[in-house]
């Protein structure tokens, strides 16, 4: 297919609001014109020049088996002609849901029950603080409501989910963070740690400073803590010895729902097939999103564990989550077989080949991105 660079280019300008682009610098010209992509394969997109170039960023974390995989495209088309959509209020489901969702509860870490599904991370960050809410109040506990996040972390950008980032540019202008959302310490032992202070020692102090805090808020007020297993968009930066083992201790001491945020570790990008098993971590609740359908297909799946369906099952039917819908085509495009490309390391490349739920269940797999994981303490993590 030929198409007029130029015009594309204009109409972009034109009628294209790109997020995280200085608006007035792209509209004026000044910062250059549009990147056009046009085809991807593999680890390689090419840009309407003809320019292949390597992916390093998996689309934003997420094109875990590549690009140009004919079987994903064959299965959506598969399903767009037997059933496009259908919702699942009202205990309505579908073959291929019910049989998904059976098998992500199976390879879920902790002790997952169920599976509530949307559309993207942010819609799943937002989702899970109306969750923590609601448990609270079938508990009786009405002020236990406030969730902790990080500095630096990142888990949407829309309202609740911004206030949930960390970062101030995501705030700013926005009347966010909300007040029911705080933050705590990034867990970055390069940036942070004190003179001569070793990673668990800094572990330990992130531990003291979120027990700190939620005696501070007060433990009735504090329902929830959300987390990425490994720092994404704030450094890409795994977490420092003995992190999650101190900061899980405090937790369980206050009564505080762990949510993981595994929109970009899960299916297998860390070498398990979750960051969540890869860091000993037991969640209450879990964010998956885009790495499911390697971002062919929206969804965002999230899990909740067996305590809290408990609870959730003695309150009133009209008091369920309000997004319920899911879009079925190609969900079980996950049983792709894997194609090996790269992600990048220290050295720049290595053998790595995250894939979709069954590729990555096999130990090559997984084996393969662990080899990774030395260039991520480097700051570097495909």
């Amino acid at each position: 297919m030929t198409i007029n660079i130029k015009d594309i280019a204009e109409k972009d300008r034109n009628s294209v609001l790109h997020p995280f682009t200085q608006l007035k610098d792209f509209a004026s010209g000044k910062l250059g014109e549009p990147t056009i992509v046009e085809t991807g394969k593999g680890i390689r997109i090419q840009d309407a020049y003809g320019n292949q170039l390597i992916d390093g960023f998996a689309g934003l974390y997420c094109v875990n088996v590549g690009y140009g995989r004919t079987e994903v495209a064959d299965a959506i088309s598969r399903q767009a002609y037997r059933l496009a959509y259908y919702h699942s209020y009202a205990a309505h489901t579908t073959d291929e849901l019910a049989i998904l969702s059976d098998r992500l509860v199976k390879m879920a870490p902790g002790k997952m029950s169920k599976v509530f599904y949307g559309m993207s991370g942010s819609d799943a960050n937002e989702t899970q603080a109306k969750l923590v809410w609601y448990y609270n109040n079938l508990r009786g506990k009405p002020t236990k409501k406030k969730i902790i996040s990080r500095e630096r972390g990142y888990h949407g950008c829309s309202v609740v989910s911004g206030s949930m980032t960390g970062m101030s540019f995501y705030h700013d202008h926005m009347d966010l963070p909300l007040p029911q959302i705080t933050h705590t310490g990034v867990p970055h032992h390069y940036w942070g740690a004190n003179p001569g202070e070793t990673e668990r020692e800094f572990s330990a102090r992130r531990a003291v400073e979120l027990d700190q805090l939620i005696e501070q808020l007060g433990p009735d007020n504090v329902g929830g803590f959300i987390a990425e297993p490994v720092l994404g968009t704030g450094g890409i930066t795994p977490p420092p010895e003995g992190y999650w083992e101190a900061i899980q201790a405090v937790l369980k001491k206050h009564d505080v729902l762990l949510i993981a945020d595994e929109v970009i570790t899960g299916f297998g990008r860390t070498g398990s097939m979750f960051g969540s098993q890869h860091y000993g971590i037991e969640p209450d609740l879990i964010t998956v999103a885009k790495g499911l359908t390697s971002a062919y297909f929206p969804s965002r799946p999230r899990s909740s564990a067996r305590r809290s369906i408990r609870c959730w099952k003695t309150g009133p039917t009209g008091s369920a989550p309000s997004r319920m819908a899911i879009p079925i085509p190609a969900i079980r495009s996950a049983q792709l077989r894997p194609t090996p490309y790269s992600t990048l390391s220290r050295r720049k490349i290595c053998r790595g080949t995250p894939a979709m739920l069954a590729p990555i269940s096999r130990r090559s797999s997984r084996k393969n991105s662990r080899n990774c994981q030395s260039s991520a303490r480097c700051g570097v993590l495909a």
